[in-house]
């Protein structure tokens, strides 16, 4: 609504240039008060009030459609008979089609009775009128609204008075349209707060009991880790000391059996190897890949008398469970004495092996590749199906317990190839 008061003017004393530039101000200072209006509330305020004390009306009042009931309810008013105390006395209500403002919100026409007295149509609201005019606000092609204005005198109304208030109706249509939009983007932002705030509260509670069963979970986790590495601990203790007994008897017998309590002296050293490299993890049950081939290889090369060994390791696994470990640290073992004692046998005394570990294109399979860097074929490949070898039976279990397939041959050295199923 204005706020500074413009002097009132009689559009039927517009005959001069200064009566001319006082409308255009009428209308400057109404459009600006249409402009910035905050809400729908404001502009119904301006077009009953400010419009009619500009204008001179004695009377004028806006009816909201409710299009949807097909009625006009009265929500703004400007008239000492309509307002008491801020509020509108007994607002009218009209049907669609009845009075005058009714014909005008089911037409959507603008309607200028001269004489009312000659319409059957007039409804009576709270003194009778001599004249009205009636202007339908309307967004979309459709009436939204309707101005209702009625004066004592006949024929008060004039052409001049309906095109102001068309024009300013048409303004107020547009401001309603932007603030319709801003109200709902209101609406919208209260729904998404207060769906967020749900969401937080419920994320907040999530996170406490995800916290407790986390808190829960460590604790039970953290006991069996340390339970694990007491076991591991005391397995490697144990295997220390079967080790420990076989050296004894290795050192005491000097006949051909001593030669087979090395080897299984070996291989529980091999075992002991996997139990300690589980002990100084810090995940149970998953070994570093890394770190245990290099262990297992600088023993493996201790216990070669006869051939010195040197490995290159080329590894991009980085843990496998002790269910893959095992078995592939003695498939590992068995493969280097096979190894070694064909490389005696042709009276080699060194051996350089270029071993790597990848994972191939099917994510679940790994590649072991053995290989060495000499110039011929060595003779008697590994028999994984008929031979009485016991490293080829040993070799051939572990193969079948690692659910692989192994591949051998010659290309720019010896090789000795196990594609074998894992999870890690």
């Amino acid at each position: 609504m204005t706020n500074d008061r413009i002097n009132n003017i009689n559009i039927e004393e517009l005959t001069d240039k200064e009566s001319l530039t006082s409308l255009i101000n009428i209308i400057h200072k109404l459009s600006q008060d249409i402009i910035t209006a905050q809400s729908e509330l404001d502009i119904f305020n301006i077009l009953s009030t400010d419009i009619a004390t500009q204008m001179q009306f004695i009377d004028c009042v806006v009816y909201k459609v409710d299009s949807e009931n097909k009625v006009l309810k009265q929500v703004a008013a400007y008239g000492e008979s309509k307002i008491e105390k801020g509020e509108i006395t007994n607002p009218l209500q009209l049907k669609f089609g009845q009075g005058h403002a009714g014909i005008s919100a089911k037409t959507g026409e603008t309607l200028v009775f001269p004489d009312v007295s000659k319409s059957s149509d007039y409804v009576l609201d709270v003194v009778q009128a001599g004249s009205e005019m009636v202007v339908p606000v309307k967004i979309q092609n459709k009436v939204y609204a309707v101005i209702s204005s009625e004066h004592p005198e006949k024929n008060f109304y004039k052409e001049e008075h309906k095109k102001l208030l068309e024009v300013l109706t048409s303004m107020a249509a547009g401001v309603l349209v932007k603030i319709h939009e801003k109200d709902k983007l209101e609406k919208v932002k209260e729904k998404l707060e207060k769906v967020l705030h749900k969401k937080s509260e419920d994320l907040d509670k999530a996170i406490d009991a995800l916290s407790e069963q986390y808190a829960e979970m460590k604790y039970q986790n953290d006991k069996q880790e340390t339970l694990m590495q007491e076991v591991h601990h005391r397995v490697t203790n144990n295997l220390q000391i079967i080790s420990s007994v076989l050296r004894l008897y290795i050192n005491r017998d000097t006949s051909k059996a001593s030669e087979s309590l090395i080897e299984i002296y070996n291989r529980v050293q091999v075992m002991a190897l996997i139990h300690q490299n589980i002990y100084k993890s810090m995940e149970m049950n998953m070994v570093d890949i890394t770190s245990y081939m290099n262990d297992l290889m600088s023993f493996l090369k201790s216990t070669s008398k006869t051939v010195m060994v040197q490995s290159n390791f080329d590894i991009s696994a980085k843990h496998f469970s002790l269910d893959i470990l095992v078995p592939l640290g003695m498939y590992i073992t068995e493969v280097f004495y096979f190894w070694v004692e064909r490389a005696g046998k042709n009276g080699l005394n060194e051996i350089d092996f270029d071993i790597s570990l990848k994972r191939t294109n099917d994510k679940f399979s790994f590649d072991l590749n053995i290989k060495d860097q000499m110039s011929y074929e060595l003779n008697d490949p590994i028999d994984v199906e008929a031979s009485n070898d016991m490293n080829s039976i040993l070799i051939s279990a572990l193969i079948d317990q690692l659910e692989g397939d192994l591949s051998q041959g010659f290309e720019g050295g010896n090789f000795l190839n196990l594609n074998f199923k894992t999870i890690v």
